[in-house]
């Protein structure tokens, strides 16, 4: 008999039990402890609403796994009976088995989930993962029994929230709606824990009314995209408050906030210790990069400061700030750094060069002798992996010095370098029209013959003609 055959003779007893589903709601008061997870993962294949209910309310596991909201295999009438079992949970409504569920897991990586309740997890054919432990004496019996508890602990909800909205105008889905009036009406008894959190125009007060009902204290990443050009004042200090309560939260990504957006409100989030990576994508930065960065606790480990129009004044400080000497990742494109090099830049690109391991200098209206000028800052950067500077206007031979400046690197694995002036015409100093590929190819070529020479073969080349 082969290895699989005792799992299709389990689906097969499965799916004979719940061709009566009453029988089978009866039947989870006697049924074994192993045979949970068999029975759940038909019992939702096969649409089993009434037996989901009854198995969520007897779960004998502390997790329950059902991958993300997103996944469209779960339909919306399994997501409402496994919510209709959650509550009976956390009512401690009486049941023949009383569940021992902690955590209800829609999120889509379970596997790489942190949480001490879930830190051995073993998949089941379908959705459902579960955990397994030493199970007590009384449930080795089929006549386990176990009386509902006044002090139940409140059940865990934990999923990746992706809230948006059009044209300014924002609803949530149904489902999520759902979800949000169960726990506010749980009284503590449900409790939703966000991992990340997407929100893509929403307004701000609508959004600090949701964020009242999460459970701050386990957000990990927020990514907050606001195209709207106006926002109370008071609700972005009442959002900044709320993101400064985020205890956990260790990656950051904001763009397009509005063009008033008061920079001091980054003074809000001095609490958080453990952010890590912090990305700001939007044209209000301008000479404010020290209100942003000043009050926070611990140096970050990326900076992406995209199209934020920063000064020369944001780089000397950056280069002078504690951030400069934990930086593994600095993004600085689609900024004017022009006026920086080789003064505020080459120092900045001098105090990273310990940590650094990812450059980007995209689309940054750099010459060839600025570039030359930074070079020998970066050949000093020993831990730097990856390298962009393309958009910039450089010539063949200047690429090809930068190349033999950093083959001395020798964990520079990847660069992306500029189209050079050669094999492009330019609409303008920064634009650039027809583009001659055989000539790029050729370019191309001798760069890599370059590298061979070099013994840096193993240095990826790229440019943007190339990259997807």
């Amino acid at each position: 008999m082969s290895r699989q055959a005792p799992l299709r003779l389990l689906d097969l007893a499965a799916q004979s039990l719940l061709s009566d589903e009453d029988s089978a709601v009866r039947a989870l008061g006697e049924l074994p402890v192993g045979l949970f997870p068999t029975l759940s993962t038909v019992a939702f294949e096969g649409g089993h609403t009434k037996t989901v209910t009854a198995m969520v309310q007897a779960w004998p596991f502390p997790c329950l796994h059902l991958g993300s909201l997103r996944d469209q295999s779960i339909t919306q009438d399994l997501l409402e009976a496994v919510l209709d079992g959650l509550e009976l949970v956390a009512t401690n409504t009486a049941c023949p088995r009383r569940s021992k569920l902690k955590v209800m897991d829609f999120t889509h990586d379970f596997g790489h989930s942190n949480w001490e309740e879930c830190s051995e997890t073993s998949p089941a054919p379908f959705v459902i993962t579960h955990v397994l432990e030493e199970p007590e004496a009384d449930q080795l019996t089929p006549s386990f029994r176990e009386q509902p508890r006044s002090d139940r602990e409140p059940v865990d909800i934990y999923t990746d929230l992706f809230l948006g909205g059009l044209f300014g105008f924002f609803h949530l889905s149904g489902f999520l709606s759902n979800i949000l009036q169960r726990v506010e009406k749980s009284h503590g008894c449900l409790r939703l824990r966000c991992r990340t959190l997407v929100i893509n125009q929403v307004p701000f007060r609508s959004l600090i009314e949701i964020l009242g009902m999460l459970e701050l204290e386990a957000i990990q990443e927020v990514r907050l995209h606001h195209r709207s050009r106006f926002c109370f004042q008071s609700d972005l200090i009442q959002f900044f408050t709320q993101l400064g309560q985020m205890s956990s939260l260790g990656k950051l990504i904001m763009s397009d906030i509005p063009w008033d957006f008061p920079a001091d409100c980054f003074s809000l989030l001095s609490l958080l210790d453990h952010l890590q990576k912090l990305h700001l994508t939007f044209g209000c930065l301008s000479g404010q990069l020290h209100k942003m960065l000043s009050d926070l606790q611990k140096p970050l480990e990326t900076l992406v400061i995209n199209g934020c129009r920063i000064t020369e004044n944001d780089i000397t400080y950056l280069s002078q700030s504690t951030h400069a000497t934990r930086l593994k990742e600095l993004v600085l494109c689609s900024n004017n750094l022009s006026q920086t090099v080789p003064g505020p830049l080459k120092v900045l690109l001098s105090e990273v060069s310990g940590t650094l391991q990812h450059l980007n200098l995209r689309s940054c209206r750099l010459k060839e002798a600025q570039l030359r000028a930074l070079l020998p800052a970066l050949c000093c950067c020993s831990r730097l992996r990856s390298l962009v500077f393309y958009d910039n206007v450089i010539s063949t031979s200047g690429i090809m010095n930068v190349l033999q400046h950093l083959a001395g690197l020798k964990e520079l694995k990847r660069v992306h370098y500029p189209v050079p002036a050669e094999c492009i015409v330019y609409l303008d100093e920064y634009r650039w029209g027809n583009l001659n590929r055989v000539e790029l190819a050729r370019v191309h070529t001798r760069l890599q013959e370059m590298l061979q020479a070099l013994q840096r073969a193993d240095m990826e080349l790229t440019n943007c003609t190339s990259m997807p």
